[in-house]
């Protein structure tokens, strides 16, 4: 894969909203690229300046070295799936596939063909002569990137396209887009503010906030290695505890003292000073909960608490602990019946160093 298309220090503002600012990205021919984060955070704005809906304040779009900035919509080798499909409820499905071609004044055997090929590769040959109104929302979206990616775009844009179909079914279409984008190739970049959907799809994926690139990083790396505090808690779910350096210690790791919690170990920098302020970050599945702290852990490493509540997720359950002024979340596997807590139960939290980690502001 090679960088081609390329963000250069885009900004966009709407009076007094700065609603992207000075974003730089290069995106690899071939990835799934997602632009996560909260509403407001200026992905779909981008994602409308990529489509050449909207044009920058200032900056570059670059495809192929060749500078799109000022390309209208219609001359770039660039396509948009939309949330709400926007398919063209008189015509059938093979005629909405058609339509972009046919705009192109190609011939009808070609079309045809083409059409075809885009109906077999969405797996909608039994609906192929049915109108909009007659298919489930998944069908329509599956439509929808047929359409899409029958002109044979350098680059598929997708805006939150999954946000209006049910849990199952979006986990079902995730599968399918993935599928799809491995077969046909496109460089896909994708639209959410799902961080399941980020996760799930995306070989790297850009959070954004208030306009700005927070961090760029594969799913695997913004999961365990967030770059500040808004990543490690808009990717998955985090407790953070504001603690002080008390030692630096060999390995990586400085002992904190947290109110509450002790001087456990986690991990930080070798720039880190002693009696300096920190964000300490642990996911609630790295909690480990037990009736006594275990042999291998390191003692600084546990601390003993209160289960406040217990939250039923099915394969596993969710428990609020209280420990002394502090609140803990934690997750535990419902497999084994013989370790699960109820409310009021007293027990002892644990954790390795490596899975807690200190991160900036």
């Amino acid at each position: 894969m090679q960088d081609f298309l390329v963000i250069d220090h885009v900004s966009k503002s709407f009076g007094a909203l700065r609603a992207v600012d000075a974003v730089s990205l290069s995106i690899m021919q071939g990835e799934v690229f997602s632009l996560l984060g909260p509403s407001g955070c200026g992905k779909t704005t981008l994602l409308r300046m990529l489509a050449g809906f909207e044009r920058p304040d200032s900056g570059r779009i670059l495809l192929k070295g060749a500078d799109i900035t000022d390309l209208p919509p219609e001359k770039r080798p660039v396509n948009t799936v939309f949330q709400n499909y926007a398919l063209f409820p008189h015509l059938s499905v093979s005629e909405n596939i058609a339509f972009g071609l046919q705009m192109k004044r190609r011939s009808k055997p070609e079309i045809r063909s083409a059409v075809e090929r885009m109906i077999a590769l969405v797996r909608m040959e039994e609906h192929a002569t049915k109108n909009p109104a007659q298919l489930s929302g998944g069908q329509k979206q599956r439509v929808a990137i047929a359409r899409a990616l029958i002109n044979e775009p350098q680059v598929l844009l997708l805006d939150e396209p999954l946000a209006a179909l049910d849990l199952k079914l979006r986990q079902h279409m995730l599968t399918e887009l993935t599928a799809l984008q491995r077969e046909v190739g496109t460089t896909f970049v994708y639209v959410t503010h799902d961080q399941g959907e980020a996760l799930s799809l995306s070989h790297r994926i850009a959070v954004m906030n208030q306009g700005r690139v927070e961090q760029l990083a594969s799913p695997a790396t913004l999961y365990e290695s967030p770059a500040n505090a808004f990543v490690a808690g808009f990717i998955g779910d985090a407790n953070f505890f504001r603690g002080v350096v008390q030692e630096i210690l060999p390995g990586g790791h400085v002992r904190v003292e947290i109110e509450g919690l002790g001087h456990p170990h986690v991990t930080g920098s070798p720039t880190l000073k002693i009696g300096e302020a920190v964000r300490v970050m642990i996911r609630p599945e790295n909690l480990h909960l037990s009736a006594q702290c275990p042999a291998a852990t390191e003692p600084a490493n546990s601390f003993p608490a209160l289960v406040d509540e217990v939250i039923y997720f099915g394969p596993h359950q969710r428990l609020r602990l209280r420990a002394s002024a502090l609140i803990v979340h934690a997750q535990q596997n419902r497999q084994d019946q013989s370790l699960l807590f109820k409310v009021g139960t007293s027990l002892r939290v644990s954790f390795d160093p490596k899975v807690a980690r200190i991160v900036s502001e």
